[in-house]
């Protein structure tokens, strides 16, 4: 059965404006700035302030300009030029990959600024996916930027540092809002209409579509400073991993109870499916131990790890599902590889991985929007071949299999509709009632197909002969009706001569009389009638058709 499915050019240009969308943040430049190099090394409850000099004991060097991660706890960092003297002020300090740490600036100056995505001191700018600050006084010549790492109680994501002229800095940040906002709009649009449909069809795949959505479009929000900044929402750091954590786990159980339900992995991988949802409530569990004080650090080391493991068996379990015959399991197949690769990405970097990769974090917003559109596509799919398939169940219960007009019943629930509005716009309403002539003789004559042919001859000829609006139903046996809205009687007695003649000229063209001719009663609804007096009125008709010699047309 072939199924509808959305335009392709839709569906290209829908993936040529994500991919637009997503190497907008990577038109920036550092303008001629300097390349940064650094050193760290792990902070110390002994610790009265940062080390001075680069060549401090116990620093390592590592490449500001790479992803790194830094102690588990708190750590001092150090950044100077790689060549010549620091760039003339104002300039910006560019941090990427944050997450919920904490840093802190101390100088150049006095001043010391701590900053989060959430909350920001009056010498760093918004956090727009990054930290910044805002250098007015550049360091003397041979003096390092001077900065603390606090990770105690979040997790310690990998962070790299750029410098960038005032100017260029607040232009690539516009453009990042922009890209956000269009991949965080599009995730939330999709999972609105999910929850809408999910209502009003009472079905649950919608409500686990939209479900995975949303905590996925939120885990980003929050892990890229969206919701602080331009949002303005700032609680307590651990509150936020709490969060993020929460949102990590409920979107991929969301993620495994949609595919299941979307792919029918129980037609199609019904051993399979047990283990996929036993990873779902290991996941929820987890997710729910890390509210536990006792139990957060724990549950914060396993999430990451079951996230990669839970998505590359949905990956798994979908390729498996398009190869036992799921339509729907490609929707998501295609949809959750760019959006696997990017979280597996972010994964291997806390771990040293793919540290000259800095946008991982955008490529991850511009896979969810391509995920939540690619399975939006797919439950649009679904939903048109459901609708198909109901309307042809309809279909099949509304119309008779041999002579394909409504059969008694459906004529009868149209006819009733047709009364209403007829009474309620005071139009005319006409009735046919037709039998064919000696039907059982023939029956009995040439046999059942023969009969079955003339049946269907019977309902051919009325089809040509009546309006696209009339309604033809077949009543029993050999027996039809048709109701004509807006027609007059004598309107209606026409109709009927012209079916009882085409009929008449048929038979005529058949030497052996496998078609009979046509008996046809006549009746217009009466001011205040009931249309089960019509329909007496009409059967009445016909059978005074037929003691007057048959094929022939009585008004009643």
């Amino acid at each position: 059965m072939n199924r509808p499915s959305p335009p392709l050019g839709r569906r290209l240009a829908a993936w040529l404006l994500l991919l637009l969308l997503a190497c907008l943040p990577l038109l920036s430049s550092a303008d001629g700035m300097p390349v940064l190099q650094g050193a760290w090394a792990p902070a110390t409850a002994a610790d009265t302030g940062p080390p001075m000099a680069p060549d401090a004991d116990g620093l390592r060097r590592f490449d500001p300009g790479r992803l790194q991660v830094f102690g588990r706890e708190a750590s001092w960092v150090l950044l100077w030029p790689g060549e010549g003297d620091w760039p003339q002020a104002p300039f910006v300090l560019e941090i990427e990959g944050a997450g919920l740490q904490a840093l802190t600036l101390h100088g150049p100056g006095p001043g010391v600024v701590r900053t989060t995505q959430s909350t920001r001191g009056e010498q760093a700018w918004p956090a727009h996916g990054h930290l910044a600050f805002a250098i007015a006084e550049a360091p003397a010549p041979g003096e390092p930027l001077r900065l603390r790492i606090d990770a105690a109680g979040v997790a310690a994501t990998p962070i790299s540092f750029a410098l960038r002229p005032t100017v260029e800095y607040l232009r690539a940040d516009a453009r990042w809002l922009a890209f956000a906002s269009a991949c965080l709009a599009i995730m939330g649009a999709m999972s609105l209409v999910a929850v809408f449909f999910a209502v009003r069809l009472r079905d649950h795949t919608f409500a686990c579509y939209a479900g995975f959505v949303l905590a996925y479009a939120t885990m980003l929000a929050l892990q890229t400073g969206y919701l602080f900044e331009p949002l303005g929402w700032g609680p307590s750091p651990r509150l936020l991993h709490v969060v993020v954590q929460l949102a990590t786990a409920a979107s991929l159980v969301f993620g495994i109870l949609f595919l299941d339900r979307f792919a029918n992995l129980g037609r199609h991988l019904p051993r399979a499916r047990r283990p996929l949802l036993g990873l779902a409530a290991l996941l929820g569990i987890i997710g729910l131990a890390g509210l536990l004080p006792q139990l957060e650090s724990s549950a914060r080391a396993l999430v990451q790890p079951l996230l990669v493991c839970g998505g590359v068996a949905l990956l798994v379990m979908a390729a498996l599902a398009v190869l036992r015959g799921s339509r729907y399991a490609a929707f998501f197949l295609v949809g959750w590889v760019p959006l696997l690769a990017a979280t597996v990405v972010g994964v291997l970097q806390r771990y040293g991985a793919l540290a000259g990769w800095t946008d991982a974090a955008d490529a991850t917003l511009a896979a969810g929007a391509f995920n939540a559109m690619m399975l939006s596509l797919g439950l649009a799919d679904r939903s048109l071949a459901l609708r198909h398939d109901r309307d042809r169940a309809q279909r099949l219960a509304d119309i008779d299999s041999l002579t394909g007009v409504y059969n008694r019943r459906a004529w009868s629930e149209r006819l009733l509709a047709l009364h209403a509005r007829t009474q309620r716009e005071g139009q005319p309403l006409s009735l046919l009632f037709l039998d064919l002539d000696q039907f059982k003789a023939l029956n009995d004559r040439l046999g059942h197909a023969a009969g079955d042919a003339a049946l269907r001859a019977m309902a051919a000829v009325m089809r040509a002969e009546i309006r696209e609006h009339d309604t033809v139903g077949r009543y029993g046996g050999e027996e039809f009706v048709v109701c004509l809205p807006n027609t007059s009687h004598a309107r209606a007695v026409q109709a009927a001569e012209r079916i009882r003649r085409r009929l008449q000229e048929r038979a005529r063209r058949e030497p052996d009389g496998s078609l009979p001719t046509v008996s046809i009663g006549v009746a217009t609804l009466r001011p205040g009638e009931e249309l089960a007096a019509l329909i007496r009125r009409a059967d009445s008709a016909m059978y005074e058709a037929k003691a007057a010699g048959r094929n022939r047309v009585v008004a009643g």
